[in-house]
């Protein structure tokens, strides 16, 4: 060992004095720096494990959520198409209802003019008969006063009493 000390000229007080202070800065570097450091760099990386955990947990809800909402999404079209319909098919029944009471008024319109109109023909027909009657006496007296004799007005009106 003389050798080494000879060949390397190291001098062995001094050595032990430096490895003595090696000693010491090293146990006071790691009790006051290493250890708190230690616990430091730990608990940051229980910390972005944590974070890191956390965003996997937060992908998978956006992408459970995605699923979701496209899920919500097509079931909203789909209840808004049955809406659609289902207005769309209340229409045409109020058309159609709507078609069938104008029908029925109409017909009702209809069949009541044309009461209203064989009425007034009725009467109007009662009315040209009673015309023409009066006419066709006006016009019988007026032949008969020429033709008819006192004895021959005389025989008709006993003929007629007698019918």
């Amino acid at each position: 060992m003389e050798s080494l000390v000879s060949i390397f000229h190291i001098d062995l007080k001094l050595f032990l004095a430096q490895l003595v202070n090696f000693a010491i800065i090293f146990f006071v570097l790691y009790r006051f720096a290493f250890k708190p450091i230690a616990k430091i760099m730990q608990e940051r990386t229980v910390t972005i494990e944590k974070s890191l955990e956390d965003a996997r947990a937060v992908e998978k809800k956006l992408a459970e959520t995605s699923v979701e909402q496209t899920s919500i999404l097509n079931e909203a079209k789909k209840d808004a198409l049955a809406i659609v319909e289902k207005a769309n098919q209340a229409a045409e029944d109020n058309k159609r209802k709507l078609i069938e009471k104008t029908k029925a008024e109409v017909a009702t319109i209809i069949a009541g003019e044309k009461a209203k109109i064989a009425s007034d023909k009725e009467e109007s027909l009662k009315e040209l008969k009673q015309e023409i009657a009066s006419l066709v006496v006006i016009a019988v007296e007026k032949v008969l006063k020429e033709k008819m004799t006192d004895s021959k007005d005389k025989e008709l009106i006993e003929g007629i009493i007698k019918k």
